[in-house]
This record gives C-alpha cells, structure tokens and sequence, in this order.
C-alpha cells in the first residue's frame, strides 16, 4: 500500500488532465470557483510522474480559471492499472455516502456567513428562509431562548414525522405501480388460439385447424 506525505507545487503548465477522464466536471468547477477564494486550495491534486491528472480534474480547470500560476500536487509511483483504479473509485466513492440530517439541518443553521455565498448552489437552504419559517416561528412552537438540544430534538421529531409521510407515499406509489405493472401484463398477454382436430374423410389424414381459418369454414 502506497502511502505519501509530501505535497509539492507544479506549476499549471506542468500539469495536464488525463484524455479519457470518464466525468463532466462543468458544474463542480463553476461551484469550485466560488468557493476556494473563501475556503482556499485546501485539497491537493493527485497526479503521476509524467504529471498527468490521477485526482482533481475540477480542482485543476477552478485554478486555471481563478488565475493561478501554481497548484499543490501529491505525486503517486502506482502503476498504471492502480491509478486507472484509484482515478474511477474516487470518482465513485463518494456518491455513496448520505447526509444524516438532523445534524446536516443543525449545521447548515448554525453556520454563520460573514461572506457572500450562495448556499443554494450547493444545494443547501439558507437558514433565514426555510428553517426560520419551518421550525423557529412561534405557531411552531419554537422560542428565541431555546436551547440547542430543544433545537436538535424538534428538528429530530420533524424529521421523524417526514420520514414516516415519505415511506406512507412510497408504499402508495410502489402499489400503485404494481397495479399497472400487473395490468399492463395481461394486456400483453394474448389469448392462445383454440384448434380443432380434422380427420379427412377420404384419406383419413389428421390436420389441426385453428379456428376461424379459411380451410376450417368450408370444411
């Protein structure tokens, strides 16, 4: 198992992306380029001896476009197969990860932006908008003086009851599905046609009509 522990810095020019890197990256570098001036470039690249992009294909293309002359970079000594490896599962990996979101909600509230940024790009709701109105006006049983547990525990029953009118719909939606799915099944499935057994009176042959065939009405 490889295990580096150095960072050092390339210039941009130095740096190339792989030819075939398998992800659209368009969205992510648009959002990256917001936020590394707030966050900074606190992620180094990964890339190979000849430096060809292993990991950070967006994080490169923000820096060209924030201007940047030099990216941090970890050089990896894998051969060629490990990095084909290691360049798909990170690319991978984390789609399956999951919020929890009770604490998801809590930290995305607590969050104090002194800057400007849209926390809707990522996704997220601002605080001020929906969790002021969904769990902090008073018709909802929220205090200016609440504490943080009281804060988590509602936000822990809310998202309980949600979870439990998710899975009502769910179940709905699967037998409503299966409804059709049957329906259309047996309308797919045609009726076999029904024969009859003929027996020649003259040669004594025996033939199978199916019935409604011409041969079967004028015999």
């Amino acid at each position: 198992m490889e295990i580096v522990n150095q960072i050092v810095m390339r210039k941009i020019s130095e740096v190339r992306p792989y030819v075939r890197n398998p992800r659209k990256n368009d969205k992510t570098v648009n959002l990256l380029v917001e936020i590394i001036p707030k966050v900074g470039f606190n992620v180094p690249l990964v890339i190979d001896r000849a430096g060809v992009i292993v990991k950070g294909h967006a994080r490169y293309a923000a820096a060209i476009r924030l201007g940047m002359q030099e990216i941090p970079c970890v050089v990896t000594d894998a051969d060629e197969e490990t990095i084909k490896l290691d360049r798909l599962a990170d690319n991978r990996i984390s789609e399956f990860s999951e919020w929890i979101d009770e604490d998801l909600l809590h930290e995305v509230d607590m969050l104090n932006l002194d800057f400007d940024f849209d926390l809707d790009a990522l996704g997220f709701s601002v605080p001020s908008d929906s969790f002021a109105e969904d769990f902090f006006e008073s018709d909802m049983g929220g205090t200016q003086g609440e504490s943080d547990s009281d804060r988590r525990a509602r936000y822990a029953a809310y998202l309980e009851s949600s979870a439990k009118e998710e899975a009502a719909n769910a179940a709905i939606v699967t037998q409503e599905q299966l409804d059709k799915a049957k329906a259309s099944a047996v309308a797919v499935v045609e009726k076999p046609p029904k024969y009859f057994k003929v027996v020649c009176e003259q040669c004594g042959k025996v033939m199978f009509i199916k019935e409604g065939d011409a041969v079967f009405a004028t015999m």
